[in-house]
């Protein structure tokens, strides 16, 4: 038990003497004297950019969307029911930035941002919502612009498609599209 004692003693001493080697380093400013002495530190901190996207649906960024129309027995207990006016929730987005130029989610469409039926190959288009709010189109891509910085956690986006009108000369079966969402600063 004394040991101990002594090692702790010995530690704090061995402190006390690195801190007063320390502050002998520094020039001493005496307030009271008539030449008063000024020292200016200079902080320089470095903050990097920071521009993060994760999903709760996907652990690589991409996913595919798989809906049925007609008889469930072919879709085997995969994907939603392809239904006109429906809306078709996949999850969240996670997004963390500190860039107050903003970014953009863009979310690439293997299908052209449509459910594809590879045997008939008829096509249902839909809409992507990211936080409720639509996705502009853009070729074979959807793209929301967003502005200003996330709160330190982060925020929650809600992702979801939103069908139209289901044809109603469409093929029964399965209809799919693969997406790729990336994040981008501005």
């Amino acid at each position: 038990m004394r040991r101990g004692i002594k090692d702790i003693s010995l530690g704090n001493v061995m402190l006390a003497i690195a801190a007063v080697i320390l502050l002998a380093g520094i020039p001493s400013v005496n307030a009271q004297s008539t030449g008063k002495k000024s020292i200016s530190i200079q902080i320089v901190a470095y903050v990097p950019a920071i521009l993060n996207l994760t999903l709760d649906f996907s652990t690589s960024g991409a996913t595919e969307l798989v809906g049925y129309l007609g008889d469930t027995s072919d879709a085997n207990g995969k994907g939603f029911e392809l239904k006109s006016n429906s809306v078709v929730s996949l999850g969240a987005a996670h997004v963390i930035s500190n860039l107050s130029s903003g970014y953009s989610i863009v979310v690439q469409s293997m299908n052209g941002c449509a459910l594809k039926n590879q045997d008939s190959q008829g096509t249902v288009k839909y809409d992507l919502l990211l936080g409720g709010i639509p996705a502009l189109r853009q070729g074979d891509s959807f793209k929301l612009n967003c502005c200003g910085t996330t709160p330190m956690e982060g925020q929650m986006l809600p992702v979801s498609i939103a069908l139209g009108n289901v044809p109603s000369n469409a093929t029964p079966g399965l209809y799919a599209d693969n997406l790729l969402f990336n994040i981008m600063a501005n």
